[in-house]
């Protein structure tokens, strides 16, 4: 089991960045367990708690800087995620960003902003990319050192 340390920064779904800031003791379901306090690193406000011992199904260290620019490379695919029926779309969507699919979330932020240069998005596919940029920008800023308001305002043309 990956055990991370204080300081680590870590990526937890749907929040994006975290780091490590205290492995502490605390009860959950009636019995207490050992779990990571977590501080978003876009939301420094918002504290996470995981336990310890299902970390491994939650959280995982940053991928490299070679990964984050190939994610950077990929081309939406109209047709895997444009379906019909809004639930079928809702339910892709968020098996992306739960399941930490970043190559479908970045497809789908893609295929979305280039949607939004046509046409209005719908408050679902609004809400959806902004709980979607926030996940995976948050990763793409740190790994490859922007600032991540310049990353969101900047629609791809990472100028980092």
């Amino acid at each position: 089991m990956q055990k991370y340390s204080i300081g680590s920064k870590v990526v937890h779904s749907p929040e994006g960045v975290c780091v490590v800031e205290a492995v502490c003791r605390m009860k959950l379901d009636g019995e207490e367990r050992e779990m990571y306090k977590l501080r978003s690193t876009i939301e420094p406000e918002k504290l996470v708690y995981i336990p310890v011992d299902s970390a491994i199904m939650k959280l995982r260290l940053l991928k490299s800087r070679q990964e984050v620019l190939h994610l950077l490379q990929l081309e939406p695919e109209d047709r895997t995620f444009l379906a019909q029926n809004t639930m079928k779309r809702e339910k892709l969507q968020n098996q992306a960003i739960y399941g930490d699919d970043t190559s479908s979330i970045m497809k789908l932020l893609k295929l979305y902003t280039n949607k939004s240069r046509i046409k209005t998005l719908s408050i679902l596919e609004k809400t959806w990319m902004k709980k979607a940029e926030q996940y995976l920008y948050s990763e793409i800023a740190e790994v490859l050192e922007c600032e991540y308001t310049a990353l969101i305002n900047s629609h791809y043309g990472i100028a980092c």
